[in-house]
């Protein structure tokens, strides 16, 4: 075992004791041995820390470290992360959101990439999408090949799009450190804050294969911020933020970047009034498409944009079939999947 390095395997978890099973029992499962496991409970109101206290005994049956610590007040998903990581001692950091779930090979997958290029900071894999009941949604991977791209190129790419959740990455202790500095919590947008600094740090590395099992459902803290539109403020500051760390690291690909990430701002509002509709918020949905003119000024003008509006003061079934009909005019989610960057090296 002591020569395999060692993962940190994070489990911030609140409230998601309905998931906690499925979680452990994944990493139980894992092909891949030589980790520790760091459990910590941001004061949960529900069965989350005795289902923890039960898999204690599951975990030390297998040789597994399994550390569990329970706040004493809820303090941020964030800054619960923080207070995981500032415990870990593995060479490679694994963060695992308690109602997510990987397959039993992501750890070895992740591990023997990472080993094999040492200037990999990160280490992304494919994911599925798994809603409340346990329905299964496979889309495209976002590359087309397994693939190794230079940092400052996946920080540009990083600029338009966050890609991964903290599910679909591992990430080399030591190369992360030369962003520490540049560590700051954040309400909603943390993952694509930090998934930028890794790029800063090194090379991205990406598995095409779907690894990892990303929970959709009502009771995330996602979900709760794109009803109140945080996410997206988060969003405009976090570009300001990529700037401002590329100068400083003399990267100038993000930098160019800059003006089309703010405008791709206002079609990801679109897609959040899509989704307000389908909730029947149509107050929110509003706000969503006078947000989108203010990211960009002419996005007015284009189709999407007023049939969406066009559903304002719509509802019950005539709503429904403005939704339906819209879907078949216009494809919401990407359906094929890009070339990597130019000058990346294929796996």
């Amino acid at each position: 075992m002591s020569s395999k390095p060692e993962i940190s395997v994070i489990i911030p978890n609140y409230n998601y004791g309905v998931y906690l099973a499925n979680c452990f029992d994944s990493i139980l499962a894992q092909t891949y041995h030589n980790i520790e496991v760091i459990f910590r409970d941001n004061n949960s109101t529900d069965s989350s820390m005795d289902i923890a206290m039960e898999y204690y005994k599951k975990f030390k049956e297998k040789g597994i470290p399994f550390l569990i610590a329970n706040n004493r007040y809820n303090v941020g998903s964030d800054q619960n992360t923080n207070m995981c990581l500032n415990t870990a001692t593995g060479k490679y950091i694994y963060v695992l959101a308690s109602d997510d779930y990987i397959a039993p090979r992501f750890l070895e997958r992740c591990v023997s990439v990472l080993e094999k290029y040492p200037t990999v900071s990160m280490v992304m894999t494919h994911r599925v999408e798994v809603d409340e009941k346990g329905n299964l949604r496979k889309t495209p991977p976002f590359y087309n090949r397994d693939c190794i791209i230079r940092g400052e190129d996946q920080a540009a790419v990083f600029m338009m799009a966050g890609i991964a959740v903290p599910c679909q990455r591992m990430v080399n202790t030591t190369l992360s450190r030369k962003t520490n500095s540049y560590i700051r919590v954040h309400n909603v947008a943390g993952d694509w804050y930090n998934n930028f600094l890794n790029a800063c740090s090194g090379d991205i590395a990406y598995i095409k294969e779907p690894l990892c099992y990303y929970r959709v459902h009502s009771g995330n803290e996602t979900s709760n911020s794109e009803d109140n539109l945080v996410g997206s403020f988060e969003h405009y500051l976090l570009l300001d933020s990529f700037v401002n760390i590329s100068t400083a690291m003399g990267m100038k690909k993000p930098q160019i970047r800059y003006d089309d990430a703010i405008k791709k701002l206002g079609s990801m509002c679109l897609r959040y009034a899509m989704k307000m509709y389908e909730n029947e918020k149509n107050k929110e949905a509003k706000r969503y498409l006078r947000l989108a003119l203010v990211y960009d000024e002419n996005i007015e003008n284009i189709d999407t944009y007023q049939e969406l509006w066009n559903m304002r003061e719509q509802c019950g079934d005539i709503l429904k079939e403005s939704i339906h009909n819209y879907k078949k005019k216009f494809e919401l989610n990407r359906t094929t999947s890009y070339a990597p960057p130019e000058g990346s090296i294929e796996i």
